[in-house]
């Protein structure tokens, strides 16, 4: 067959290139990186903080430098005298002090607090939101104790009548029930979906220039000289699908490793979440996805003519890659909603929202066969108008082609 040869040569081009090496090896690494560095520099950069505190009220600022030292180690707060200084000309006595890093910032505390529930704080940086929110809850806790004491009401009763609940969550799976989080899932949902639309939007974008590199330099008349056009359309999409797919593979391999080995400090919830099914799930939806967009996209570069204009024509199938991204919080806080189940069967978008349903919360098995079977079968007429389309188009030079052009040569025979 003529079509094994094409498959062949695409394969080997792409897998021999020192950059699909490269990029198995450091896409894995880069998403690791991006799951726990964030934590890793959340750890390193509590630094240590001196702020002044402004107490106008004269009830909270003993009490916060107490609770301070026991809670909260790395802030240092320290009560300042409010004598001869007004509440709101106060912070200009701290500016300077301020500036010039002698203190970090400056709490203040108004007379009223307890009825206004406000406090200011001054300081160089304000970003750092594990302070903000320490600074608010640790002025509302002295406050309510101080209240308590006034009507001789015992803290202790208080606390223990209104503290929180904590909530364990476990996911309930086919594979069986495994601890996990809210929160994790949707990472780790989204961590997925990133991957996926980049290895399709890779491999496509890289079909559509290596067609239309093909194209201007003539080498693509060459090969329809002794095979048909329909031929090297087929075999371009095979060969270089084939080489994602082992890219996925070795990916999907690395991870297993990666999660498998004990010695790795890997959280509960990161194994609870990817499982061997999943695995499966994720290959199959990159292969449908790989196809719907790789004809699309190998469309493009038989039609075009340049660079730009390949570029113009790919934006607004790049968008289509980019709506799930958009539905992301929908489908992990609904996945059986109305508007997800019918966005997830719609065939353009099933790669994606359909395997992040899954990964989310298994949907009903005939949901899922629903959305390949009208995946294969939109490939099977992307195919058939795609081949249409790039045995004209790749004979095409010359002035930019219209869209309305573009679809009537799928007329021509």
């Amino acid at each position: 067959m003529k079509i094994l040869p094409i498959i062949f040569r695409e394969y080997r081009m792409i897998v021999k290139k020192r950059s699909f090496l490269i990029s198995t090896l450091l896409t894995p690494a880069l998403m690791a990186a991006l799951i726990f560095l964030p934590m890793l520099f959340t750890r390193m950069a509590r630094g240590e903080k001196t702020i002044h505190i402004l107490d106008y009220s004269r009830v909270v600022a003993e009490a916060l430098v107490q609770d301070s030292r026991k809670n909260s180690p790395t802030l240092h707060l320290y009560p300042a005298s409010t004598a001869d200084t007004a509440f709101d000309t106060a912070i200009d006595n701290y500016r300077a002090r301020i500036l010039e890093k002698e203190v970090d910032g400056v709490l203040l505390i108004p007379r009223d607090v307890r009825s206004s529930r406000q406090v200011r704080y001054y300081g160089r940086n304000i970003s750092d939101f594990e302070t903000n929110r320490y600074l608010a809850e640790a002025v509302g806790a002295v406050i309510t104790r101080h209240i308590l004491d006034e009507q001789k009401i015992d803290p202790d009763v208080i606390r223990d009548a209104t503290r929180a609940i904590e909530l364990d969550t476990f996911k309930v799976k086919h594979e069986g029930v495994s601890r996990s989080s809210s929160g994790m899932d949707y990472a780790m949902s989204m961590v997925m979906l990133t991957i996926l639309f980049s290895i399709i939007m890779a491999y496509g974008q890289l079909i559509m220039r290596g067609v239309l590199e093909e194209k201007s330099s003539r080498i693509v008349e060459i090969l329809i000289s002794s095979t048909r056009a329909t031929t090297v359309f087929s075999g371009k999409i095979l060969g270089i699908g084939l080489a994602g797919l082992t890219q996925v593979a070795l990916w999907i391999i690395i991870g297993a490793i990666f999660i498998l080995q004990s010695s790795i400090p890997v959280s509960q919830g990161i194994r609870a979440f990817f499982t061997l099914s999943l695995a499966g799930w994720f290959a199959l939806f990159f292969v449908l996805g790989y196809f719907i967009f790789a004809i699309l996209f190998s469309i493009v570069g038989a039609a075009v003519n340049t660079d730009e204009e390949a570029q113009q024509f790919a934006a607004p199938i790049t968008w289509l890659l980019v709506i799930p991204f958009i539905l992301g919080i929908m489908v992990t806080q609904s996945p059986d909603s109305v508007p997800v189940i019918i966005a997830s069967l719609i065939p353009l978008f099933s790669p994606t929202l359909m395997f992040m349903r899954i990964s989310v919360s298994m949907p009903p098995l005939a949901q899922v066969l629903s959305s390949v079977a009208l995946s294969l079968a939109t490939i099977w007429f992307l195919a058939w108008l795609g081949a249409k389309i790039f045995r004209t188009g790749l004979l095409m030079y010359g002035k930019k082609p219209s869209l309305r052009e573009i679809l009537r040569w799928a007329r021509y025979r």
